[in-house]
């Protein structure tokens, strides 16, 4: 019933255009329905990827081009906007992938290829806007950092939290101090915060306080005068204070600074000033600070490894970015996302079956979503087939899907429960692993399960009352 009505919904939206002036629109458009099967193409996408209209209309998005990620917007309901995309027949161009949204549910989708022509691009903005209002005019132009919000994907509640929290802090002046584990994405964090700030149109400057040596810190951030040293540039250089101004710096690695340069740094941020190596003169800044650490700043302190002056600056605004093992429930979007951007670098497509991403969710992940990623680009080049294949995944973490299921097993067996107790406890895990997998959508759960819906809401209605009763 719901498909019928968001194939209608887009159906009315389709009919306020006219199919003689759709098929005569230089923009190649394309028309999905909410589970991604296409309902128009127009001419001018049809003659881009080589194709007739009777070949594709019905037919899920992926069987078209096997490397589309317009499914993943649908997923997350995300907007992607002049993304660069390498088509199946070799053709790239940059992409506009939008979600239509009704009342707070995706009904569908649309497709756009962008083509280097002035008309065209007046076109496709007119096109946007006027199919998903919430997306402003300006950003369709304007200059974007390398990441933006749009780029975190998440589903997890942890993990839209996260992004929630970020988002209210990019709308002040405030210090950031971004905490986390390396590889949970600290960096992204850092770049959107700043791109949805009142500074997006300014300058955004990185440091990597750990990559640069010690004695080279103090001019790559205050800048320093011609003569000032031995091998200075006669004209001298601007720090990236200098170069920031107006903008965001980020200091990346906050907690690996020397505590000799941690007093500078205090000072230039007590005072929003700075003085370059050489030079007798104050410069002015207004520079926003996002800093962020994989240490833990607190213990630093209690050593005098970091100055408890210089990190409760720091700290006004905090920001902890969760662990993948924490949002395991972004796993399966987070492949989608990956295997698609390789397909586009590499040429390579693999589609991952619901049995490896069950096992990839039991993993730890120590290295978070950079070791996620490197997983996902490994399995696609060593497994020989289309899809990924169980004997390709490292034994690491083949082992830890074992040990998973044997703890369950022992757990039970050490209480000398009965065969029946151990196998509803093995249920119940299962269930929840299943659930978990497929964020939480008991619909498709049940369909994984391979059971009636309403006997997975009497099983998980037994579930949550026992647990009560605990």
């Amino acid at each position: 019933m719901q498909e019928q009505t968001s194939k209608s919904n887009i159906d009315k939206l389709l009919t306020s255009i006219p199919p003689s002036i759709f098929n005569k629109l230089p923009l190649p458009i394309n028309f999905v329905d909410e589970n991604c099967r296409v309902i128009v193409m127009n001419q001018a996408f049809l003659d881009y990827i080589g194709s007739s209209i009777k070949d594709v209309v019905g037919k899920h998005l992926s069987e078209v081009d096997p490397s589309v990620r317009l499914p993943l917007v649908l997923k997350t309901g995300i907007p992607e906007l002049g993304r660069k995309h390498k088509f199946h027949n070799g053709k790239e161009a940059l992409v506009d992938r939008i979600p239509l949204i009704d009342e707070g549910k995706v009904m569908g989708g649309v497709g756009i290829i962008l083509l280097d022509d002035l008309t065209n691009r007046e076109l496709r903005n007119s096109i946007i806007t006027t199919i998903n209002p919430s997306i402003p005019e300006n950003v369709l132009e304007t200059f974007r950092p390398k990441y933006n919000f749009d780029d975190i994907l998440s589903q997890s509640p942890i993990g839209k939290k996260c992004k929630s929290q970020a988002k209210s802090f990019a709308v002040t002046d405030l210090p950031v101090l971004i905490t986390g584990e390396s590889g949970v994405g600290k960096e992204l964090f850092a770049h959107s915060i700043h791109d949805f700030s009142n500074r997006h149109n300014k300058p955004f400057v990185s440091v990597n306080c750990a990559a640069i040596p010690e004695q080279l810190i103090e001019s790559e951030l205050f800048g320093y005068e011609g003569g000032s040293f031995t091998g200075a540039n006669k004209g001298g250089k601007p720090g990236k204070f200098e170069l920031a101004n107006g903008g965001t710096i980020f200091l990346d690695e906050i907690g690996d600074l020397p505590l000799s340069m941690q007093v500078k740094l205090l000072r230039a941020l007590q005072e929003n000033q700075i003085e370059k190596i050489g030079s007798n003169k104050m410069i002015n800044t207004d520079v926003r600070i996002i800093a962020a650490t994989n240490c833990n700043l607190e213990e630093k302190v209690a050593k005098k490894e970091f100055r408890a002056d210089l990190y409760y600056r720091l700290n006004v605004l905090n920001l902890h970015v969760p662990t993948l093992k924490e949002r395991s429930a972004d796993i399966a979007i987070l492949i989608d996302h990956f295997i698609t951007s390789f397909y586009q670098r590499c040429g390579i497509i693999k589609t991952f079956p619901q049995e490896i991403i069950d096992i990839l969710v039991q993993y730890d992940w120590p290295g978070n979503i950079r070791e996620l990623r490197n997983i996902v680009e490994r399995l696609a080049v060593v497994s020989p087939g289309e899809e990924i294949s169980k004997d390709a995944l490292p034994n690491y973490i083949l082992e830890t899907s074992y040990k998973s299921t044997a703890k369950l097993y022992t757990s039970s067996l050490t209480l000398k429960s009965s065969l029946n107790n151990i196998l509803e406890e093995v249920e119940t895990q299962i269930i929840k692993d299943t659930l978990r997998s497929c964020n939480f959508n008991k619909s498709q759960a049940a369909d994984i399960l391979g059971i009636p819906r309403m006997t997975l809401y009497r099983k998980l209605k037994k579930i949550e009352s026992e647990e009560v009763s605990e």
